[in-house]
């Protein structure tokens, strides 16, 4: 495995771990493919409980970090299907609760609003074009607006992605005298202006804060310690019925 997926890891602790549990499961996919070995089977199967295990408790996913992978391959047969049941029902509640908050802090544009919203980006690069902004922040802003614009052309636009790209915009033109700068200000303030009115007309769904999101709910059962599972075997063999 590859050190460079633990680079790319996402900011949020639980689309970080689905990001991971999908590698580790891709990974257990490929090994498995073609292969009829029991033994080696059983091998990358404990491997993959082991691998998503250590990144749960590294993240903090509830219920999964609490697992134990078996300490041999007799017991993976076991413990995997309940084991992938689980990490099934944690992903989809991840998912589920993902998808909702991001439909809250984004907005869905019309045709003509993303028309409008495109023509005052051409306006602003117009305006940087004309001013006296170095060469290299000038390109720098024509590659953030390039970005804003094709954030705005995704089905749902995100507002943090269009905020960071004003941001960006703003501070590159920091060094440009306050009035040379105004000729783009009046487009930024019409592209929000924009975003504001299409948020308004969509449809107001009830959705948690973030301070009062549900915790994801744990697995229905723990994995059984080997040491329980030995005492359940000794335990049905001293009862004669």
């Amino acid at each position: 495995m590859s050190e460079s997926i633990y680079d790319d890891l996402p900011e949020d602790q639980e689309q970080a771990f689905i990001y991971l549990e999908r590698n580790f499961r891709s990974q257990l996919d490929e090994s498995l493919k073609n292969n009829d070995q029991n033994s080696y089977d059983a091998y990358c199967k404990r491997k993959y409980m082991s691998a998503v295990i250590a990144a749960a408790k590294s993240l903090d996913i509830p219920g999964i970090k609490d697992s134990s992978s078996p300490y041999n391959d007799k017991g993976v047969w076991d413990a995997f299907e309940g084991f992938e049941t689980d990490v099934m029902n944690l992903t989809i509640q991840i998912e589920i609760n993902h998808a909702r908050r991001r439909k809250k802090y984004s907005v869905a544009l019309d045709g003509a609003t993303k028309q409008k919203i495109r023509h005052y980006i051409e306006q602003i690069r117009m305006a940087v074009e004309e001013s006296d902004i170095p060469q290299d922040k000038r390109e720098a802003i024509f590659k953030k607006l390039g970005e804003l614009t094709l954030e705005v052309d995704r089905d749902r636009t995100r507002f943090e992605i269009v905020a960071d790209a004003i941001r960006r915009v703003a501070r590159l033109s920091g060094d440009v005298e306050r009035e040379a700068a105004e000729p783009w200000w009046k487009w930024i303030k019409l592209i929000f202006g924009e975003i504001d009115d299409a948020k308004e007309k969509e449809p107001q769904t009830s959705l948690p804060t973030p301070e009062e999101r549900k915790r994801l709910e744990p697995p229905r059962k723990q994995l059984p310690s080997p040491k329980e599972e030995t005492f359940g075997r000794d335990l049905d063999d001293e009862i004669p019925f």
